[in-house]
């Protein structure tokens, strides 16, 4: 992982609060280097270090962590997408007994998307996760597997697939619609519907 630029701008509106691990400074430097900002005034929260961080696939990572807890364990916050937790906590070589709350605990996860899929002994297959970025189930994937080297991991799509191409649709009397053609080309279907 390098760290983001320091010049970048960035705007933690747009990320969201994932999950509240327990870790301390020591760890995270170890991981991830020294925070990038230490913010002495803090947003209301206390002052915290911060550090923001991108992975090789292009995951990034935007943790704090309060002043006052730096010595002992502490709850760091872990700000990103809450579907991302396992393959952050991968990237961080951290466990899922670090995690003390997420987000996600009582809502359910998005069932499209891309799914890592582990094969037992027996043949039987599991969906660890699902991700919505390929690249990220990927690279998943692939810290498993150098962790696990008896187990095989699979990175396959769930969900409806996006349609490919353009539907020419007919309506009847009742305001039934029916798909008729599919065309790949936009300048072509409304020839079809000449037609």
């Amino acid at each position: 992982m390098k760290p983001l630029p320091i010049r970048r701008p960035v705007a933690l509106t747009t990320q969201k609060r994932a999950c509240t691990l327990s870790v301390s400074r020591v760890t995270l430097e170890q991981r991830l280097g020294r925070p990038l900002v230490h913010d002495e005034e803090g947003d209301g929260l206390g002052p915290r270090y911060r550090w923001e961080s991108t992975c090789e696939c292009g995951l990034e990572l935007f943790i704090d962590l309060p002043i006052h807890a730096a010595g002992e364990e502490g709850e760091a916050t872990l700000w990103m997408d809450h579907v991302e937790v396992e393959h952050a906590l991968a990237h961080l070589g951290l466990a899922p007994r670090h995690v003390r709350w997420r987000v996600d605990m009582q809502h359910p996860l998005p069932l499209e998307g891309w799914a890592l899929v582990r094969q037992d002994d027996f043949g039987n297959r599991f969906d660890l996760c699902i991700l919505p970025v390929q690249t990220h189930a990927e690279c998943l994937g692939r810290l498993l597997s150098t962790r696990a080297t008896r187990r095989a991991f699979q990175v396959e799509p769930r969900g409806t697939p996006p349609r490919q191409g353009w539907a020419v649709i007919r309506q009847d009397a009742e305001g039934n619609q029916y798909e008729v053609a599919v065309h790949p080309q936009r300048r072509r279907a409304p020839r079809l519907v000449g037609a």
